[in-house]
């Protein structure tokens, strides 16, 4: 071989290694830029829920007679159950989330069918989430006696693992449909366990030789109420025996202890009954309902109703006290929530509102004063509140008043979403300036902490949390949460804090515009057993949503003694960091260096070949 020729051969493999190594740099960035793009999207789709997998400590779907069982606890049946026209059964669904992921948009269906010619009921109950596959489980109604010819949707109720009322999206039929009922987000574990019951009603054609064979009664609205009196009313239809008739009465629907004497209504009449009542106390609410027992041992209750003695013995009965119906939160997220009802005004001008809390027995907040009118029909009404916490069960109920008097609505609850949902929270980097310096002129939030001694001698110390909107953008829902440490009793905020939930402070800022600036300052103390050389750990959040779908998180920490605030004090900023936090525990990013390794060492076999065949030459 030629000199000239090897020169030539040498210098082809330069340029191809060269080419080879532009190539290789290539690769490497665009395999980085896709890490950092579709990194949030691998850890989304690796993210999987699923429903009452393992050992439960409910069954998936069960079913029971709730005629001949009312309110008992054990009697449910995942397999088979007898009924009989006219009678109530119910369907129970267990959702339990029993993976390490939430999951999202949770959905109960229930499915209800005659079969075997109105001989049996077959039923379904199925749960599913976005993120979670379709878990479901079937059992048998088998019908006694006379065969079904319909089932009556009754009622759906959601309730809690400790069976209490829990909220839930849509209507109440939306369980039969396809898309089911919504739970919403359930937590991992039993912590947002919970229940769907439905109750059908069979109707069939009773075999009977006398078709005038029900008995019947219905209570109506109280008439000529006055401040010690009012006329109960009720229509009663009977059937072919005589019977007796009266009304039971008390200021408590639990406990109707009063009876009015008995009227006797003749076989196969229908008749109206009067009774009044006298004795009552004024401005007072009172329940009753009409009670039927005839000569062949049938029975019959009417519902429950209510009035409200007049205050002033005017006898008045154009109008009522009003009636309110709690209806089911809606527009849930990590921060806020839609609070709904219904109301009567019953004829009289009428204000509504709600009461809510984080506990069922302690309401301790209430939303403003709604004017709903003096009308007869239901009219619609809602209040939004915000500030709240994310993860966390509130409970709520709707009142309304008017000069009849007051009513209550039942108390339903909802639970709160993740600050961010199905991406990675981005959280902040907190450093500390050592010298005074300006601050970076960055597009963020910025938020400082500075801790300052108020008075040393009575070991008080005051915090000033200051924000600075550098975005250009409008920022809505900015709440500040403080918690505060043990080291520290509270005594006052300017301006007033929106809620103190166990000595975790909240600030309703609301809207931030761009360029706006505004502090908070928090007077502390040291408490009496803490000496004045432990740390103190002060931290303090603002949450945030920009024009993203993310709900961003700022935080600052102060980390220093009561010696090193009152010798000088301490300021610390923080601001959002979008960069590539979490970058280095993202398995797609271990995936790409595999491949990378994979990639040099065939380049040096390649190359090692290269310098054999050279030395050869």
């Amino acid at each position: 071989m030629s000199p000239t020729k090897g020169w030539k051969n040498n210098k082809n493999k330069m340029i191809n290694t060269r080419k080879f190594n532009k190539g290789l740099v290539t690769t490497l960035t665009g395999l980085l830029v896709l890490a950092s793009v579709f990194s949030p999207l691998a850890n989304t789709a690796n993210a999987a829920a699923a429903f009452n997998g393992g050992t439960q400590p409910y069954d998936l779907f069960a079913i029971a007679n709730a005629t001949d069982n009312p309110n008992c606890n054990t009697c449910w049946s995942s397999s088979n159950i007898t009924a009989e026209i006219g009678d109530t059964v119910a369907m129970r669904v267990f959702f339990n989330n029993s993976s390490s992921e939430t999951a999202n948009d949770t959905r109960v269906r229930i499915t209800a069918s005659l079969s075997g010619n109105g001989t049996s009921i077959s039923t379904t109950g199925k749960v599913w989430a976005n993120n979670a596959a379709t878990e479901s489980d079937s059992a048998t109604v088998t019908i006694t006696g006379d065969e079904a010819t319909n089932l009556k949707f009754l009622s759906t109720k959601v309730y809690d693992k400790d069976s209490n009322s829990a909220s839930f999206s849509g209507s109440q039929d939306d369980v039969l449909e396809l898309g089911g009922i919504g739970v919403g987000n359930i937590a991992p574990g039993l912590i947002d366990a919970g229940f769907v019951v439905v109750n059908f009603l069979i109707e069939g054609d009773e075999d009977d030789d006398n078709n005038n064979s029900d008995l019947s009664v219905t209570t109506e609205n109280a008439e000529d109420i006055e401040d010690d009196r009012a006329e109960l009313v009720c229509d009663v239809e009977t059937a072919d025996a005589d019977a007796d008739v009266w009304f039971e009465w008390g200021e408590d629907d639990d406990d109707l202890d009063e009876d009015t004497n008995k009227v006797n209504v003749d076989s196969s009449d229908t008749d109206t009954v009067r009774k009044t009542i006298t004795g009552l106390d004024e401005d007072t609410k009172y329940f009753f309902r009409c009670v039927a027992e005839d000569d062949d041992g049938d029975d019959d209750e009417g519902s429950i109703k209510n009035f409200t003695t007049d205050e002033n013995g005017g006898g008045s009965s154009n109008a009522n006290e009003p009636d309110v119906v709690t209806r089911p939160a809606t527009g849930i997220d990590s921060a806020s929530a839609t609070l709904r009802c219904e109301v009567d005004p019953n004829g009289d001008d009428t204000d509504a509102w709600f009461e809510w809390g984080t506990s069922s027995s302690n309401l301790n907040r209430t939303t403003s004063k709604q004017d709903v009118g003096d009308g007869t029909n239901d009219v619609f009404c809602s209040a939004n509140i915000s500030g709240l916490s994310a993860n966390t069960t509130y409970y709520f109920r709707a009142l309304a008043e008017n000069g009849e008097g007051d009513d209550r609505g039942s108390v339903l609850n909802f639970r709160t979403g993740s600050p961010i949902v199905n991406v990675v929270t981005r959280f902040v980097d907190v450093f500390r300036e050592v010298e005074v310096a300006s601050e970076p002129e960055v597009e963020a939030l910025i938020i400082t902490l500075n801790a300052n001694t108020g008075d040393v001698n009575r070991r008080e110390i005051d915090y000033t949390v200051s924000y600075d909107n550098r975005t250009g953008l409008t920022l809505t829902d900015v709440v500040l949460t403080v918690p505060m440490p043990r080291e520290l009793d509270f005594i006052s905020s300017d301006p007033r804090e929106s809620l103190n939930r166990d000595g975790e402070l909240v600030f309703n800022i609301g809207t931030v515009r761009p360029g706006e600036q505004d502090s908070f300052l928090i007077e502390t103390e040291l408490a009496s057993e803490v000496d004045a050389n432990d740390e103190i750990r002060f931290v303090a959040d603002v949450a945030y949503n920009d024009n993203s779908r993310i709900r961003k998180i700022v935080e600052v920490i102060d980390e220093s003694t009561f010696g090193e605030i009152s010798s000088g004090g301490g300021a610390f900023t923080a601001a959002i960091a979008d960069a590539f936090r979490g970058f280095f525990t993202n398995p797609l990013l271990w995936i790409i260096l595999f491949i990378l390794l994979i990639v040099f060492a065939v380049r040096y076999m390649f190359a090692a070949r290269d310098k054999r065949t050279d030395t050869l030459v």
